[in-house]
């Protein structure tokens, strides 16, 4: 994690919703929330809506009820630099058409967020009025979120695909387009992986709820896929090849699959079963590798708070590759 504070998964996963100051009041007298997928899509049919052009395609904008005090400017640079970071990541924008909710409350932070797929894809996020372009910059979670519009959405018991896929790209999305340092990534993945291991009588990841495995075992997940592609195509293959398959096959999170053709999908891209052998182990087996062992052969080596990266390890030249246009 780059900022102080609890884990920035837990907060994903713990936050509530919050109620927004400042909103103009509907007959009720109450500012309105936009939790309901409902009241959140009646937005862009209620208010005005602005068209941002990205890679193949274009955000519908919708700044709840106003929002007086938000810096629309800066709320456009941080979209746009958002959704530079997932078109370079997988080789376009993911979908033709999403629609984004900005709702203001009080603060200086960017925050809570939601992504549904019902109908196309719709996210809803939250924003401080007092956010500043610090605060834009360091944001991670509008990329978290459009890479969830990325893929099909899948059975809860498999959210943790879902949700490993999102911590996992990511960070590695905003390394690409200069937004964080490779080192710094590979910091966070250190410090958070462990999170996602299995605790006590836990065995396969299918049907859990633990934030830590949802999202950072979900992480880990993808990274041993990473590395089993990279070694199974002799380095010709990528992850990042699978995934941009899945979602030109898909069309992204409007449409609904079992995790079963998900992972197949993924293994045709690159001619391997390598995400189809580990889904099998991760769903229901308990699965704890050697963590210290993985990331020394990545070439990351823990020093003084931070990490440095090893040109010379087994892995070496997959660890650069990742972070590589």
């Amino acid at each position: 994690m780059s900022r102080a504070g609890p884990d920035r998964r837990a907060v994903l996963a713990g936050v509530g919703a919050l109620a927004v100051a400042g909103a103009s009041l509907g007959a009720s007298g109450v500012a309105p929330l936009y939790e309901a997928l409902d009241d959140i899509r009646a937005a862009f049919d209620r208010q005005p809506v602005e068209r941002l052009a990205v890679d193949g395609g274009y955000i519908r904008l919708v700044i709840a009820d106003g929002a007086p005090g938000l810096d629309r400017a800066l709320v456009q640079a941080w979209i746009h630099a958002s959704a530079r970071a997932v078109s370079t990541y997988f080789g376009r924008y993911p979908v033709p058409d999403h629609a984004l909710l900005v709702v203001a409350e009080p603060g200086r932070h960017v925050g809570h967020a939601t992504t549904f797929g019902e109908g196309g894809a719709v996210t809803r996020i939250r924003v401080g009025t007092e956010a500043d372009r610090a605060a834009f910059d360091l944001d991670w979670v509008l990329v978290h979120e459009m890479v969830h519009i990325a893929l099909p959405d899948l059975p809860r018991r498999a959210l943790w695909l879902q949700e490993g896929n999102a911590t996992y790209v990511e960070p590695i999305a905003r390394a690409l387009v200069g937004r964080l340092a490779p080192a710094e990534m590979w910091r966070e993945a250190v410090d958070g992986i462990p999170k996602g291991l299995p605790d006590g009588g836990e065995v396969g990841m299918d049907g859990t709820r633990a934030w830590g495995r949802l999202y950072w075992g979900g992480a880990l997940f993808w990274l041993l896929v990473e590395i089993a592609i990279y070694r199974e195509t002799n380095g010709k293959g990528s992850l990042r090849n699978a995934l941009r398959h899945v979602n030109r096959a898909s069309g992204g999170n409007a449409v609904t699959w079992s995790p079963e053709r998900l992972v197949a999908t993924a293994d045709a891209a690159n001619g391997t079963g390598s995400v189809g052998r580990l889904y099998a182990c991760f769903a229901t087996e308990r699965v704890a590798p050697d963590l210290a062992a993985l990331v020394g052969e990545l070439g990351v080596r823990g020093a003084g708070g931070g990490v440095l990266l090893d040109d010379r390890a087994p892995l070496a030249g997959l660890r650069a590759s990742i972070t590589t246009p």
